[in-house]
């Protein structure tokens, strides 16, 4: 009765050894709860499996084969030309909206200089603050 109590299978039960008449006299369910709360009453910690070995060979096997020489294909293969590209023009876009959101770029400035990020004109952030610092001597 104790087991179902506790969810657990026989040989996990134990009995306190001072209470074991205490333990005999207990014949209905709601005697068995009182023990159980008393402490008289408790089911043993399940054994389990060790991970550790698991753990281990798991970290060996993500470190291995990272390195350079690992590596075939270009370094577009990895991390795609398309990828790459959207990563470069988000970035040169989130310049030009700060700056515009600054006031250091007019809307048509804004413009130009955006549809020349996305056109492939400006590559670089160094190449687009050039084009703007020279926008901006020859006005």
């Amino acid at each position: 009765m104790a087991a179902k109590l506790l969810k657990a299978g026989t040989t996990r039960v134990r009995f306190h050894t001072d209470s074991l008449d205490r333990v005999s006299d207990a014949v209905t369910r709601d005697d068995m709860r009182k023990l159980i709360r008393a402490g008289d009453i408790w089911a043993e910690q399940k054994k389990g499996i060790s991970g550790g070995r698991k753990k281990l060979s798991k970290e060996k096997r993500s470190r291995r084969g990272r390195g350079p020489g690992s590596k075939s294909g270009r370094d577009s293969t990895r991390t795609p030309r398309k990828r790459s590209w959207v990563n470069q023009v988000r970035h040169l876009r989130g310049y030009l909206k700060l700056m515009k959101k600054r006031g250091e770029l007019s809307p048509v400035e804004f413009k130009r200089f955006y549809l020349k990020v996305k056109g492939g004109d400006v590559r670089t952030l160094r190449r687009l603050k050039e084009l703007i610092a020279e926008a901006k001597s020859g006005r």
